[in-house]
């Protein structure tokens, strides 16, 4: 089996970092937003934090889509949330169960959704996937326009928490009632 192709940014020195892992649920966006608003401001790097909301809102979106219809509304499944900070931008990347790789399509004139990833290319300098063990992550790159980071001690993230400890504690609490 060949391994799957990395993005640039494995291949960049990253100097800071943070991840948030999360229920798939609709309120999944709200978190990672709320998250992302933390973390750009810990880094001071507010020239991107209106974009990086807005990219981080359509990808938890569509990773919160694509998990909860491959694994089903009964079933608990989480999408992750990384954020990485480059020389001179930072990466909002999304991890999800869904091998399934995303294409930004035109929308109809009526359509009400279907602009997401439309608008995550309009606001990024790049953006793609690339699959993972168990899925795939999604990733955009925004450029920062002022300020560079500074470099801190920091270890690659790892892959996403395995599924079952958060089965066995969602079946420890039904047995609770």
């Amino acid at each position: 089996m060949k391994a799957p192709r990395l993005p640039f940014y494995y291949r960049e020195p990253l100097l800071v970092r943070d991840q948030l892992d999360l229920v798939a649920t609709h309120t999944a966006a709200n978190c990672a937003r709320a998250f992302t608003k933390l973390a750009l401001a810990k880094w001071q790097t507010g020239s991107v934090q209106d974009d990086a909301l807005l990219v981080v809102s359509e990808l938890v979106t569509n990773a919160v889509t694509a998990t909860t219809t491959l694994a089903g509304p009964e079933r608990l499944s989480l999408v992750t949330v990384r954020l990485l900070g480059l020389r001179g931008s930072v990466v909002v990347e999304v991890w999800d169960l869904s091998a399934e790789r995303p294409a930004a399509r035109e929308p109809d004139e009526d359509s009400e959704g279907g602009r997401g990833l439309l608008l995550v290319g309009s606001l990024a300098a790049r953006w793609g996937s690339y699959a993972t063990g168990g899925g795939k992550a999604v990733w955009a790159e925004l450029l920062l326009t002022r300020g560079n980071f500074t470099e801190q001690t920091w270890h690659r993230p790892g892959a996403p928490h395995d599924l079952d400890l958060l089965h066995r504690v969602l079946a420890g609490l039904h047995t609770i009632r």
